[in-house]
């Protein structure tokens, strides 16, 4: 299995760990939040692991990350606010789609490029493996986050 195949493939369980994860929530259960895993509201959080994703793929696929667009934190002023865990679901495949089609466009060699983010350079394989990485902690904070607010992640996770 190649890079890009070996990422795309990862990131399509971290779509199915984010649906599984939001499907069945309330909107009062998007917006709880707990400071003893993350301060921001579900909803933010996965939002955050999906822009923080799509913004690195963006940049490895020398492109650029509108930060005014796609923030690291907060909510993106470019994206509707969702009133229901199907449309925040809907958002989030929207974008991580997005990040697949830009990573089965790279190479190898690719991957194997300096690439400049806001904060400084990094190896845009490298990068796209941290983005993921981010990505998928998140999802796990996720549940923990459910845990904690007494309405644990459905069976099957």
């Amino acid at each position: 299995m190649d890079t890009r195949t070996f990422f795309i493939t990862t990131n399509g369980r971290l779509k199915w760990w984010l649906q599984h994860t939001l499907e069945d929530l309330s909107p009062e259960q998007l917006d709880y939040r707990t400071p003893l895993i993350d301060d921001r509201p579900i909803a933010e959080v996965a939002m955050h692991a999906a822009v923080i994703l799509l913004g690195n793929a963006l940049v490895a696929a020398g492109k650029h990350w509108e930060l005014r667009d796609y923030p690291l934190d907060g909510w993106p002023p470019r994206l509707t606010r969702p009133t229901s865990a199907g449309e925040l679901v809907a958002t989030l495949d929207t974008l991580l789609t997005q990040v697949d089609e830009v990573v089965s466009g790279l190479s190898e060699s690719d991957l194997d490029k300096e690439v400049t983010f806001p904060w400084g350079q990094q190896q845009a394989g490298d990068a796209l493996s941290a983005a993921l990485t981010h990505a998928l902690t998140h999802a796990g904070g996720i549940a923990g986050i459910r845990g904690i607010g007494g309405f644990p992640v459905p069976p099957g996770y």
